[in-house]
């Protein structure tokens, strides 16, 4: 596969779950806002966009929030922006990427809004953003041929599901108190699996364990992490020449699962921004060895003419 394809395919699966789990948070976050009347809303906002690394609003309120996280086209961690990315990958993949999927994504585009709406108009816009995404994933899953095309997409996906899922576990502690973990686990659709997974005892070092290390729940860390490292092992498989360059990517997905995986929970929640920092910066790292391993261009080649006498 060129290298521009397969990076084309893992940004779409990137974007696309983006935008689905920035959907997820902010409407986790506008949850909580409304149901915690002591909330300081400029605080509340203030922290969500910090979480999102967005830094350049001094004081945001509502309104800057659904901007800055839904419709705007000029900001990169827009849902608009997300999808507009996702098309432009898919527009550059037209040749490998099914024709319902090409439809899904483009007319996903089309139908995003560019206008200004309120709290009870974002909910409408966030479940329709989730199900543009369930739709994707369902189309993709259906019909795709399991190539080195669907392992990038499907390497893009588990490693943004990492990294967002993360940022959704560190919001537990953004303010004090437990009050936090049943909104967040409602945003990573994982409320009622929790509940028949403990049966029906509720503990807040549960609900971390459930999220973190837990690999039976799709949206968990875990289950992120080690569906990235089998598309990223079956992409060496298929091309025996280039596995050696999975082998960075490999080692550091495998070393931050033995990290969750055989951590105290009890110094995990003591020190969840900090962990969660830790996964954010190795998904990043992982993604930088990706591209350099398979998708940066390769050096121009170098012409000579040979001297004649």
């Amino acid at each position: 596969m060129l290298s521009r394809i397969a990076e084309s395919m893992f940004w779409i699966g990137r974007y696309v779950e983006r935008a689905e789990d920035t959907a997820r948070l902010l409407q986790t976050h506008l949850r909580l806002i409304i149901e915690d009347t002591t909330a300081q809303v400029v605080d509340a906002c203030r922290n969500l966009l910090a979480l999102m690394s967005v830094d350049h609003v001094k004081d945001p309120d509502l309104t800057d929030l659904l901007r800055i996280l839904g419709y705007d086209p000029s900001e990169p961690t827009s849902i608009y922006c997300c999808y507009a990315s996702a098309r432009d990958n898919a527009r550059r993949a037209r040749e490998v990427i099914p024709l319902d999927l090409w439809e899904c994504v483009n007319a996903t585009w089309h139908q995003l809004p560019t206008t200004p709406f309120g709290t009870t108009g974002a909910h409408v816009f966030l479940n329709w953003a989730r199900e543009r995404s369930a739709m994707f994933a369902g189309i993709s899953r259906g019909i795709m041929v399991r190539d080195d095309g669907w392992q990038f997409m499907s390497m893009g996906r588990s490693l943004e599901q990492v990294d967002m899922t993360s940022r959704l576990v560190a919001s537990a502690s953004l303010t004090h108190g437990g009050t936090q973990w049943p909104a967040v686990l409602r945003g990573c659709g994982g409320h009622d699996a929790f509940l028949r997974t403990y049966g029906g005892l509720y503990t807040y070092r549960e609900a971390a364990e459930f999220l973190i290390v837990d690999a039976r729940f799709p949206r968990s860390i875990m289950h992120g992490l080690l569906a990235a490292s089998d598309s990223l092992q079956k992409v060496a498989l298929n091309n025996v020449v280039t596995a050696r360059h999975a082998e960075p990517a490999l080692r550091s997905l495998g070393q931050l699962r033995a990290r969750l995986e055989y951590a105290d929970l009890d110094e995990l929640r003591a020190n969840l921004n900090q962990e969660m920092s830790v996964v954010q910066d190795v998904v990043a790292q992982v993604s930088t060895a990706i591209a350099t391993s398979y998708f940066a261009a390769a050096d121009p080649t170098a012409w000579t003419t040979e001297g004649t006498r």
